[in-house]
């Protein structure tokens, strides 16, 4: 299950421009949504997944640290979370529950290994933290309080 849907020059590409790839990852979410929107549903899964292993790839990447990137890392780590919950739904609604599954184990076990390099960032393990949380219901509908700590940064 663990197939790469990106194209692995622009996976690299992905990796050493993180701030245009940021960009394409909103654009890809516009266009996932998009896609679900129009009822393509097959579009809208294979744009999901593309974008699910771009905000991956953008988490991941090496970057700078300083104050200002503290602001990419919360929107990454939020793109990311919510684009695996994003994703797991419409999984669910094509009766794919295995891979819905599959998805959000990933985004959980990412956010697990990339919670030390922020540990000196208590606004971003706080962030991390509540995805967690919201991943282990399933994805689904979230609490106001776990909702509140995730656009507090």
């Amino acid at each position: 299950m663990n197939l790469q849907r990106l194209c692995p020059v622009y996976r690299k590409w992905l990796q050493l421009n993180p701030s245009h790839a940021r960009e394409h990852r909103i654009a890809m979410q516009v266009q996932t949504q998009q896609a679900h929107q129009a009822g393509k549903y097959n579009e809208a899964r294979r744009l999901g997944y593309q974008t699910f292993e771009a905000a991956k790839v953008v988490l991941t990447a090496l970057q700078p640290v300083n104050d200002t990137v503290d602001k990419s890392i919360h929107e990454d780590i939020l793109a990311f979370g919510t684009m695996a919950m994003y994703l797991s739904s419409l999984l669910h609604k094509e009766n794919k529950k295995h891979e819905a599954h599959h998805i959000l184990q990933e985004c959980h076990q990412q956010l697990i290994a990339i919670l030390p390099l922020h540990a000196s960032k208590p606004s971003v393990c706080k962030l991390i933290c509540a995805i967690q949380v919201a991943l282990e219901k399933g994805g689904g509908a979230m609490t106001a309080e776990h909702q509140q700590a995730l656009t507090l940064h």
